[in-house]
């Protein structure tokens, strides 16, 4: 995906931000129907888009979105169809024009809450348990579909087969294991469908002022996969990483814990036995999201994350709740 560093990466139509309030007011218009009434850039932007803030005449809130390559929405749609009010709608704000000159325009829902960096603020070790908390119960809506096959065959072994056939010398320490993955891909198959979330972190979490989740945004490149697959990341979920380095705050195993707990009791009790007969593929799923999350696969091409690499010997030594009982949550090294 094209970044988008700064106004000039946008096309000339679009490379300052009168320019994008213009095209904002235009396009709004004809695609929402309502004149905007205010537009205010946001304290943050992203790394792939240009973003505004747009009040319409009605008083409801909505982000434009310009961007030099198509988004596909269906990432948003299928997370809003389970999720319901924590994902915003969206849409396209289609123009020839714009697109003539490789910029596409999208438009979503403004949501409620801060983003989970800013809203823990001096809450410390009670923010973090509760939202992990309520994350659990957000994610425990995420049923798709009774099992995975198509997700594996089009998203799963397809990336195995990227990062095994890659030359990147740091995979070498890791092939067996991805080699077992792929052995048991099939397995995995049968577990449910679920949401995942491609880049589930502290500025695509937003909360209120009790740490509840009120929204999750950012769906570009999501997919679903089977259920624990999408929780590679309770690591940084739970803890977090300082100047490179993993570390668990004294807090890590209530906020950890509570993860899973509400993501299974607050789950349809179906689904819940379900995942409780196969709950060592529940926790091969994790250990597999978290190998991906590290040698991710992007526009065909396998990177890394370095600071997630240097950490992952570890994270790989993860044991669920379910699985390790009153044991600690990873395997102290040698």
């Amino acid at each position: 995906m094209p970044m988008v560093a700064s106004d000039q990466d946008l096309p000339k139509s679009l490379n300052t931000v009168t320019k994008q309030v213009k095209w904002a007011k235009k396009l709004v218009s004809e695609h929402l129907g309502s004149a905007a009434k205010h537009v205010d850039k946001p304290p943050m932007q992203g790394m792939f888009s240009r973003t505004l803030f747009v009040t319409l005449a009605d008083a409801s809130e909505v982000v434009v979105q310009f961007r030099t390559e198509p988004l596909d929405i269906d990432a948003f749609k299928i997370a809003k169809g389970a999720l319901g009010s924590f994902v915003p709608e969206s849409r396209s704000l289609n123009s020839q024009e714009l697109e003539s000159e490789g910029a596409w325009a999208y438009s979503f829902a403004r949501m409620p809450g801060k983003m989970w960096l800013d809203g823990v603020a001096g809450r410390g070790a009670e923010g973090r348990i509760a939202v992990n908390k309520s994350l659990g119960r957000v994610f425990s809506k995420g049923y798709l579909a009774p099992n995975s096959n198509e997700a594996v065959r089009t998203k799963l072994r397809p990336h195995l087969d990227a990062v095994l056939a890659s030359t990147l010398e740091e995979i070498l320490p890791y092939k067996a294991t991805l080699d077992h993955f792929v052995n048991n891909l099939n397995e995995l198959a049968t577990l449910p469908l679920w949401v995942a979330h491609y880049d589930l972190n502290d500025v695509n979490v937003l909360i209120d002022e009790n740490c509840d989740v009120t929204a999750l945004i950012d769906w570009e490149l999501s997919t679903p996969l089977p259920f624990g697959a999408g929780f590679g990341r309770i690591h940084t979920l739970a803890g977090e990483y300082d100047q490179g380095e993993f570390w668990m705050p004294e807090e890590f195993e209530v906020a950890e814990r509570g993860f899973w707990e509400e993501l299974f009791s607050t789950m349809p009790e179906n689904i819940r036995r379900i995942l409780e007969k196969r709950i060592n593929l529940v926790q091969d799923a994790v250990i597999l999201g978290t190998l991906l999350d590290c040698f991710f696969l992007e526009n065909g091409k396998v990177g890394f994350s370095q600071v997630t690499l240097q950490a992952l010997p570890k994270l790989l030594t993860y044991k669920i709740p379910f699985i390790r009982g009153l044991e600690p949550p990873y395997k102290e090294s040698k």
